[in-house]
């Protein structure tokens, strides 16, 4: 090769090099360039076949001699009976969502394929969009119809499923647990759990990173032996422990501002005898981490004698009602299972409190052998083969306890009959005075040594 040939091959190589950059240069200049999306032609608008899907749906699921239906509720936890009485509670609502099946003068998705989605979204804890081939929707109606059910099984049930016990209610719940764990006064377990929230931002990460170091929100529960949960606390942030929940959770308020006690006396569930020892407040099952309050009965962390080996034995035994509750539930609703994938904390509260609401229906429905239940009911004699074989707002404004810590001794009185003071001083009195009450570790340790004398 001469030297005109390589001045030659060095000016085209220099050329192309040259082109490239420039190429490159003007690609970072329109990438840098504020487009107007308003200006870009619009993708066609896909059209869905909202009749096919409901054919397939009455083939596969509603219709007469369906597919699969034998495991419809493997497919969507419920039984085909509850489903049909929850598509006629959504359709007698008042919600505009489910109210008519024309929008815009088309015709949209079928009433049995808005609820099914969003059951099966929850079953499986998988996003909305993995079912719209089969329901035949949109990613964002899929979502619409998501939300529209955790609103609507909020204003249909809440009232009825996730509600404090009424005097009827304490005394049945009092009545099965004599029956199921020989003790009087027992009204259930409390616990908490997470549910990991993987889409959390990184700016809340450090508040919701807990002992497991993924971004986690604590639920708090108190469940019977049925499993049916009596009160449900949820928000919390994964760093707090079971103590600052309970400090923070409505179940403290309530047990400080005299509504529980209400309850309690008018089911007549107080006084009751331990072991010839008298008892004047029902009491939970907790694990060692709370506090020595007269209501809950803890084991002993690490028992020495026969006699705290039964007791332990005993109350670890029956307190795993609780966390059966919590396998039962989240075995079912995966949703609380998995990574949650939300991002509004809002919008994972609406779930949950479909989850929630959608496992004491279950529940009542397991009780009661019957789908039409409309409400939750104890059978009056217990039996085992029909046993476990098979709240205002979740997310609640927490309690100040500043104004319910105990007074110095000094200045403890009793408030009763003091009508001279301002309404808001006397009710801040008496929480303080019932906190005292609840904050007594003699009678704590007088109710464990009645239990201990019970199984020993």
């Amino acid at each position: 090769m001469d030297f005109e040939e390589m001045v030659k091959i060095a000016a085209i190589t220099q050329a192309a090099t040259a082109a490239a950059i420039e190429m490159y240069r003007r690609e970072q200049r329109n990438k840098r360039r504020k487009i107007d999306h308003r200006k870009l032609p619009r993708s066609k608008r896909k059209k869905f076949q909202h009749d096919l899907a409901l054919v397939c749906i009455n083939r596969d699921y509603l219709g007469g001699n369906p597919l699969h239906g034998a495991d419809f509720h493997l497919m969507f936890r419920l039984r085909r009976g509850r489903f049909q009485v929850l598509m006629e509670d959504f359709m007698a609502s008042n919600i505009h969502f489910y109210k008519s099946s024309v929008q815009d003068g088309h015709e949209k998705t079928s009433l049995e394929a808005r609820l099914l989605l969003p059951l099966k979204t929850l079953a499986y804890g998988v996003p909305p969009h993995t079912f719209i081939d089969y329901f035949q929707m949109s990613k964002q109606y899929a979502r619409d119809c998501c939300k529209a059910f955790d609103h609507a099984m909020k204003a249909i049930y809440m009232e009825e499923f996730l509600r404090l016990p009424t005097s009827t209610d304490l005394k049945k719940i009092v009545k099965l647990h004599r029956s199921v764990h020989g003790v009087d006064g027992m009204i259930g377990s409390l616990d908490c759990t997470h549910t990991f929230w993987k889409n959390c931002p990184k700016a809340w990460q450090g508040s919701f990173k807990g002992k497991e170091s993924k971004p986690s929100i604590v639920m708090e529960t108190v469940a019977d032996y049925r499993l049916f949960l009596w009160h449900a606390s949820y928000g919390y942030t994964g760093t707090t422990n079971d103590i600052t929940v309970l400090s923070l959770s409505p179940l403290m308020s309530r047990l400080t501002d005299g509504s529980f006690e209400e309850v309690e006396k008018e089911a007549a569930v107080v006084p009751f005898k331990i072991e010839e020892e008298e008892f004047n407040k029902v009491y939970f099952l907790v694990d060692g981490i709370y506090p020595s309050y007269s209501r809950f009965v803890r084991g002993v962390k690490l028992p020495s004698s026969q006699r705290e080996k039964k007791f332990t034995s005993w109350q670890e035994g029956a307190r795993k009602d609780v966390e059966r509750a919590f396998g039962v539930m989240k075995n079912t609703w995966q949703f609380l299972d998995r990574p949650i994938l939300l991002h509004d904390l809002k919008d994972i509260s609406n779930r949950v409190v479909s989850c929630l609401l959608l496992h004491n229906i279950l529940v009542t429905d397991r009780t009661m052998r019957e789908e039409s239940s409309s409400y939750y009911n104890y059978r009056e004699r217990y039996d085992p083969s029909t046993g476990t074989l098979d709240v205002s707002d979740v997310v609640q404004q927490p309690a100040d306890l500043r104004q319910v810590q105990a007074a110095p001794p000094g200045e403890r009185r009793s408030i009763i009959g003091v009508n001279n003071l301002p309404t808001q001083v006397r009710a801040a009195m008496t929480r303080q005075e019932r906190f005292a009450e609840l904050n007594d570790p003699a009678e704590n340790r007088r109710l464990h040594m009645a239990l201990m004398d019970k199984f020993n």
